[in-house]
């Protein structure tokens, strides 16, 4: 059908027709041309199909795999000798053992016992790429018309069933198609823990350059009751993705081994994992600078990294903490770890305190020594981090004036939080900047009652922070209000022993070194 239909085309280039969804779309070709159907040279017609299911056919019945000549020469020398070639083509007389197909959706495996399988591998829907169920519609009204009395069940509705598609699509979903998707995503992973044995393993590939689909998968997976076991790269299938190009493509799969979560997680401080990160992408270094020697582009290199070092995090999934109250969501870890990837990569470049939470530490690098941004200069700081600039605004961080971002003034962020509840002043940025605001000479605000207000939890990285601004910033007033902070901050540090000392807990032990 994918080869006699109008959306086929003549490629000139080639000189030969292309199938129909060579592209997945239904855009109408400019050059269409009619294929023959019964003809005995030419692409997809019924000669040239016909004979790829028989050989399938002659292939179930008699299965062979190819033994690479070279392999055979290391573990059976005495029968590589009988072999030419490269290649061998061997019959292990495996039966190829008897199989159900079952057409439904993933989120319920009917007829399927509680833990009653050994393994699930699944190439999972990425968010809004692809809308499988109407591209399939060309080939199912089709192929309704001969097969729906033999298969009632499977062919039931005049169209493929949608509304439990597992994709983001704002024309059915036009108030929360993000969070449908990840809802159905979930229940998918949720039904694969149900029916996967205790020493089960679930497998399935990645293949995104944007971290965004990234989080929502692996958000779900840990929710369902996952963790990654290991993370392996593959050369990837070259018909995926968005067809980038030079040193941006991402040329590699990463395969995703899942175990059943059997315990619950340890807490953990970000500070001690981001240092266990650290420790095993360096122990990778040599592995991976051979690779690169080889040709392996230095996206797939980061790919790589990332995978490993999310695989710390999933152990640990929902018991990481940045401080007492608050864990790091995959999203923030995703940051966290493309951080500690960049920062090994660039030592020379001195890095924001290492206690301070991803988005923070992303803050301050983007404006490191400078309080303005062009916002194309922002736009390419944050490109493959996740996060848009917007999110930095609605926290009140910065505003844009003339398509420049500006650090909002720590007068302003203290006069902000000035009579509010200081309980909701939990993020480590806005304690800084708020102690550094009412430290202005004419501020009004007493520091010191924010310190000592029974509902005031300082994050671990609050001196690190107020010490930075003391130290690096270029704005001399920022840098004698920072200076009075760090003071007024030690004081508290001094009479407030039993919780400075909880808060070093959450400090970077050690060196990264």
């Amino acid at each position: 059908m994918r080869n006699q239909n109008m959306f086929c085309f003549w490629d000139v280039g080639y000189d030969k027709l292309v199938p129909f969804l060579s592209n997945a779309n239904f855009h109408p070709k400019s050059n269409t041309v009619e294929n023959c159907v019964f003809a005995n040279l030419g692409r997809g017609n019924w000669q040239s199909c016909s004979e790829a299911l028989c050989a399938s056919l002659d292939w179930a019945d008699d299965p062979w795999d190819v033994v690479s000549n070279a392999r055979l020469a290391q573990t059976h020398p005495s029968l590589a000798e009988l072999t030419r070639g490269k290649s061998e083509k061997t019959h292990p007389r495996d039966p190829v053992q008897p199989s159900e197909a079952i057409c439904g959706s993933a989120t319920e495996i009917e007829g399927t016992a509680a833990e009653s399988i050994d393994l699930v591998v699944t190439d999972p829907p990425f968010g809004g790429l692809l809308h499988y169920s109407e591209l399939s519609d060309f080939f199912y009204v089709w192929l309704r018309l001969v097969l729906q009395d033999r298969y009632p069940e499977s062919f039931s509705t005049e169209y493929v069933p949608k509304s439990l598609e597992i994709v983001e699509n704002k024309a059915r979903n036009p108030d929360d198609a993000p969070e449908f998707y990840q809802r159905l995503l979930t229940a998918a992973w949720a039904e694969s823990h149900r029916i996967l044995k205790p020493s089960g393993i679930l497998a399935f590939t990645f293949h995104h350059s944007e971290d965004e689909p990234w989080v929502q998968v692996l958000e779900s997976l840990f929710d369902a009751g996952f963790y990654l076991e290991a993370t392996y790269p593959i050369r990837s299938d070259e018909t995926k993705g968005k067809g980038e190009f030079g040193s941006r493509k991402v040329e590699y799969d990463i395969i995703h081994v899942c175990r059943k979560r059997r315990v619950e997680p340890k807490p953990v401080s970000w500070a001690k994992m981001r240092r266990e990160i650290l420790r095993e992408v360096r122990r990778l270094q040599g592995l991976l600078q051979h690779h690169q020697e080889e040709g392996l582009p230095e996206a797939d290199i980061q790919v790589i990294k990332r995978g490993k070092a999310l695989e710390y995090y999933s152990r640990h999934y929902g018991k990481v903490y940045e401080a007492e109250d608050t864990s790091l969501s995959v999203k923030d870890a995703v940051l966290g770890v493309l951080q500690v990837l960049d920062e090994d990569a660039n030592p020379g470049v001195e890095p924001p305190p290492v206690t301070a939470s991803p988005y923070t530490r992303q803050l301050l690098r983007m404006f490191q020594s400078v309080s303005e941004q062009p916002r194309d200069q922002v736009q390419k700081f944050l490109r493959g981090t996740g996060i848009a600039p917007s999110e930095f605004e609605e926290r009140g961080w910065i505003h844009e004036e003339k398509k420049v971002y500006h650090l909002v003034p720590f007068s302003q962020v203290a006069q902000a939080w000035h009579k509010r509840h200081r309980v909701g002043m939990v993020h480590d940025y806005d304690q800084a900047a708020f102690l550094i605001g009412a430290c202005y000479d004419g501020s009004g605000i007493k520091a010191d009652d924010t310190l000592n207000n029974p509902h005031f939890k300082p994050h671990p990285a609050l001196g690190a922070l107020v010490e930075w601004f003391a130290t690096r910033s270029n704005d001399p007033q920022v840098r004698a209000a920072a200076a009075r902070a760090q003071r007024l901050y030690s004081t508290w540090q001094a009479s407030h022993a039993p919780q400075a000392q909880q808060l070093s807990l959450f400090a970077d032990e050690g060196s990264d070194g």
